[in-house]
């Protein structure tokens, strides 16, 4: 799971940047040059007519022996080991004597070296081989093999290849880095609600662009650099992108940016808010570090997805009237920070709005499910099981369940030790959104989706689903811990932190440090082992206005008479007075 924290962090390197460099050995001008060296047109052969000769005996070679040779060459397209390997076959040396072999002086070739040639066969024996041959069964020209020897004997090495490249190379390495420190100047985050882009990518604020980082670098650094330069810096070694303006965000954190950019404070109290805020950071962070020490406990995060329509169109008409909703709420079990989330220990449950409502008795029965059966056998074996969720008042943050946590250790884990630990507000973007990124990923591909059966084969690619009625039902928590739980009681769950279930009292930290203060919570003459919650039969909550625009929207969009009767079936009873004359309307409309 890639952390996310909401703070600002310094840019660094990617090993991976936001785009792929490009693979050089695929470039047309990569596959020219290693053609250019490879043996493809060039059939080896003996060309020269000498016998019985000391100087050449090319006429022994085999087919078999002139194909072996070649093959030594052409082994390699690098022309700087092909070089080497025709050195290798060569004696050269200076000249010893020269002859006169025109009249005319000026007319005299002044050779600077002599080269004889051999060749090694198959056996590791040497034959001595005129030019002619040489050429013709290596298949290169006089100039190559000329100017192999002669760099050999200048420099006494093989030569080197000095075509291309930069001459300035070391000039350019120093732009890089300067513009790679102009980069990491930066701050960015990672993303909560872009749910785009590639793993590990960080955004950066959303009122920059290239273009202005660019613009920045020149007024800071009074150095030529092109914006194609930075660009590819930016692209390649960063992965980077602009993030949106951010939504859903902490109230307190906009609270103290924006009593730090008032006009004119003191110096006493702009330095009081900084420090403030500072310390709000730092509380916000230590939840994450929490959530990643994981050790020999058994971590489990929980939240609610966002509400899934019901139809699902690309119809104009879609965004103006009333869905009907489909519920997801995931448990996921977390190992830590860089730990792959794997899809068996991912569970999701399903609802539908005319089945049940979506509040703290459906999230603590399919709580209860999960720890109760899916994860039974793993929580039989540890000692110790941490539980993080956001601090939703109605769904997680209630006095249910813990209602539900002290039943089932009473019921099922008397040895068990519960720790639930609450982030602050607005900074508690936890392991299940990662998954429901995912899943909104693939929901966006589909323009239309008419039934839940389409949202389940979605989810199943995904994690473990359980559909509500099948799998797992709705218990009464709610009325069942009224029965059970004292009220007043002598702490605000509302300012709780952390919370810790263990016998017969509840531990309570307001904050992620310190010792446990211990409160009561039993009702006098009560026990949990006797907590047993009643069955809640399903509720239909649609609502009439809400029945007659999913009816009408599905008029619009023209579906098949086996959906239409699937949603007359499940909103039948909306609590409309005669209901048959209604859809028979809507069926001539």
């Amino acid at each position: 799971m890639e952390e996310y924290d909401e703070m600002d962090k310094c840019v660094t390197i990617s090993v991976t940047g936001k785009r792929k460099r490009r693979q050089q050995h695929n470039s047309a001008r990569s596959k020219a040059k290693e053609n250019r060296y490879s043996a493809n047109d060039r059939i080896p052969r003996v060309i020269c007519t000498h016998s019985n000769s000391a100087l050449c005996r090319a006429d022994t070679l085999t087919e078999m022996d002139i194909a072996y040779i070649n093959e030594q060459l052409y082994s390699s397209h690098d022309k700087v080991k092909q070089d080497a390997v025709l050195l290798s076959h060569m004696d050269v040396m200076q000249c010893k004597r020269r002859r006169a072999k025109v009249k005319a002086e000026d007319k005299q070739r002044q050779r600077d070296l002599t080269v004889k040639y051999f060749v090694l066969k198959e056996d590791k024996t040497n034959v001595p081989v005129c030019q002619a041959s040489f050429l013709s069964i290596f298949g290169v020209k006089k100039d190559r093999v000329h100017g192999v020897a002669k760099y050999w004997l200048e420099n006494g090495k093989a030569r080197p290849e000095n075509r291309g490249g930069s001459r300035q190379k070391e000039e350019e390495a120093a732009k890089r880095e300067t513009v790679r420190n102009h980069i990491q100047s930066f701050t960015c985050r990672a993303s909560r609600y872009a749910r785009r882009g590639g793993p590990g990518r960080q955004y950066l604020p959303s009122d920059l662009s290239v273009a202005q980082m660019h613009r920045m670098f020149l007024e800071q650094n009074h150095q030529q650099v092109s914006y194609s330069l930075y660009w590819s810096i930016f692209v390649y070694d960063f992965n980077l992108a602009f993030g949106h303006p951010a939504k859903d965000v902490c109230s307190s954190c906009v609270k103290f940016r924006n009593a730090i950019k008032e006009p004119d404070p003191s110096a006493e109290e702009k330095q009081k808010k900084i420090l403030l805020y500072t310390l709000h950071r730092r509380r916000a962070r230590q939840f994450y570090n929490i959530l990643n020490e994981v050790g020999d406990t058994l971590t489990i995060c929980f939240d609610m997805m966002e509400n899934l329509v019901l139809p699902k169109s690309a119809v104009g008409q879609s965004y103006y009237s009333r869905q009907l909703y489909m519920y997801v709420f995931g448990v996921v079990r977390h190992h830590g920070r860089g730990e792959p989330q794997r899809c068996h220990e991912i569970h999701l449950y399903t609802w539908l709005e005319y089945q049940n409502s979506k509040d703290s008795n459906t999230v603590a029965s399919a709580l209860w499910h999960y720890l109760s059966s899916v994860a039974r056998a793993e929580l039989c074996q540890c000692q110790s099981l941490r539980l993080f969720s956001d601090s939703c008042y109605g769904q997680n943050k209630s006095i249910h369940l813990l209602s539900m946590l002290f039943a089932l250790r009473s019921h099922l884990y008397p040895q068990l030790n519960v720790t639930y630990f609450l982030p602050i507000r607005g900074h508690s973007f936890l392991p299940a959104d990662r998954v429901f990124e995912r899943i909104e990923q693939d929901i966006r591909k589909k323009t239309t989706i008419l039934m839940p059966e389409e949202y389940c084969e979605i989810l199943r690619k995904h994690g473990n689903v359980h559909e509500y009625g099948k799998d797992w039902q709705c218990y009464n928590f709610r009325d069942e811990a009224a029965r059970f739980t004292s009220s007043p009681r002598s702490f605000e769950i509302s300012d709780a932190r952390v919370l810790q279930v263990s016998g017969d009292t509840l531990g309570f930290k307001p904050v992620f440090t310190g010792e446990f203060s211990q409160h009561s919570v039993l009702k006098q003459g009560k026990k949990w082992c006797r907590f047993n919650p009643p069955l809640l039969p399903d509720v239909n909550c649609v609502k009439v206005a809400k029945r007659n625009d999913v009816m009408k929207l599905l008029g619009e969009i023209g579906v098949q008479k086996s959906v239409l009767g699937f949603y007359k079936r499940i909103l039948s009873n909306a609590g409309v007075q005669d209901i048959a004359q209604d859809l028979e309307d809507c069926d001539e409309d």
